[in-house]
């Protein structure tokens, strides 16, 4: 029922030899994904994705990821924090992390993207992604709580 709309967003890059100079200060939406395929409670994902998130500050977020992810018990990035917690690199190193973002306007517009980013993966696999524990609501509340009755 939803989809992806990847047109603004830029290409995959690896996320161990992403240049942080090269990202946005500024707002913006992002996900983290794995180079492989994972199983889901409902079907296959097939870009990986890890982590579906958003940020005041993307550059920032990246490089809080980064640390968290690389650094055991070092905090700030919830989702690096849980990758490196539940030894997620075990399965899925690191250096085959990649990730691509989508620069906002304001902190509320990529809250907003990243709640129908949610929806479509909640919508597709019945669950959210791994390494997120909340989810995004403002996709309901925009579309309607109705919205998977349709």
């Amino acid at each position: 029922m939803f989809n992806y709309d990847w047109s603004s967003w830029t290409d995959w890059t690896n996320l161990s030899a992403l240049d942080l100079k090269s990202v946005p200060t500024g707002p913006g939406a992002y996900v983290i994904a794995t180079n492989r395929p994972l199983n889901r409670v409902i079907s296959i994902d097939p870009i990986g994705m890890l982590t579906i998130g958003e940020s005041s500050g993307l550059r920032k977020r990246f490089r809080g990821f980064r640390r968290c992810a690389t650094r055991r018990h070092d905090e700030g990035h919830s989702a690096g924090y849980r990758y490196q917690f539940f030894r997620f690199d075990k399965h899925y190193p690191f250096e085959t992390l990649r990730v691509r973002w989508i620069a906002a306007e304001s902190k509320p517009e990529a809250y907003r993207i990243e709640g129908r980013f949610m929806l479509a993966y909640l919508d597709r696999h019945g669950e959210l992604p791994p390494l997120n524990y909340s989810f995004n609501w403002s996709a309901f509340e925009e579309l309607g709580w109705e919205i998977f009755d349709e």
